[in-house]
């Protein structure tokens, strides 16, 4: 999308509630402001990157926004960028999005919840590891763990490969799922809200590093790999860690789960 009045492609987009039909586009080269429905944002985000249902897991469609791979059925996604997927068993079946995979690059190791450990939505409850950098994602649902994936423990990069099928993380038995669900994204708002974080993590890049992803492009696989000078921990805490309540931040900074993050 570029300005409608010098042509730039650089646009900050600002969001109003959920609830709002429009988000409000801003020139950073002329300061042009423009209103454009949040349906027609990742509608030509989807154009662009021409997303044709592909899907790495049978039987689930994928759209591709700005190289990110986004399940469209199935999947809920949490704004820590986990997912959870209900299974016949009644179980939740939980793992990383791609996003933050293609974002951090793949793992040396990772840290996962014991067997019948509680935790929490929004509760830090694994963690990724590289070059000796921690990555803490939130509990996309409330639960007891009932079952861990020793594939990823052998090999953690299954995780970055295949972030929706070999590489999934736990199962949870949930306690409150239908409240939990109605704090994640879903179907196409799941397009619509990687959308989002795809600008705000181009506003990121171009303020930070000065590299800019040009109109109809998309990211680069490992971006923290290809500019370790926007450094880890703004990653994780600006992508991962912003819904951290407040309660849970002071508790885990004082055990020090979240250091390091």
């Amino acid at each position: 999308m570029k300005c409608k009045k010098c042509g730039n492609w650089r646009i900050e987009i600002f969001y109003h509630e959920r609830t709002k039909p429009h988000g409000k586009c801003v020139c950073r080269a002329c300061g042009e402001t423009w209103f454009i429905e949040k349906h027609n944002l990742f509608k030509e985000a989807q154009m662009k990157n021409n997303q044709a249902n592909r899907a790495q897991v049978p039987g689930v469609k994928m759209a591709e926004v700005f190289g990110f791979q986004v399940p469209t059925s199935d999947y809920y996604l949490h704004r820590g960028h986990a997912w959870a997927v209900l299974e016949e068993t009644g179980l939740v079946k939980v793992g990383m999005d791609d996003f933050s995979q293609k974002v951090l690059g793949p793992a040396e190791e990772v840290k996962m919840p014991q067997v019948g450990a509680l935790y929490y939505q929004d509760h830090i409850c694994m963690a990724l590891f590289r070059q000796g950098k921690k990555a803490s994602y939130l509990a996309p649902v409330d639960g007891a763990i009932a079952a861990i994936n020793p594939k990823v423990l052998d090999t953690p990069r299954l995780i970055h490969d295949d972030p929706y099928g070999e590489g999934w993380l736990f199962k949870v038995e949930p306690t409150n799922l239908r409240r939990n669900l109605d704090n994640l994204f879903s179907g196409e708002g799941n397009v619509e809200w990687i959308f989002q974080e795809s600008h705000r993590l181009m506003n990121f890049m171009e303020t930070e590093v000065g590299v800019t992803v040009p109109d109809g492009g998309v990211f680069v696989d490992d971006v923290f790999g290809h500019y370790p000078q926007l450094g880890w921990r703004p990653l994780v805490q600006g992508f991962l860690l912003a819904g951290l309540s407040q309660g849970w931040q002071k508790r885990a900074d004082n055990t020090g789960l979240a250091r390091g993050y």
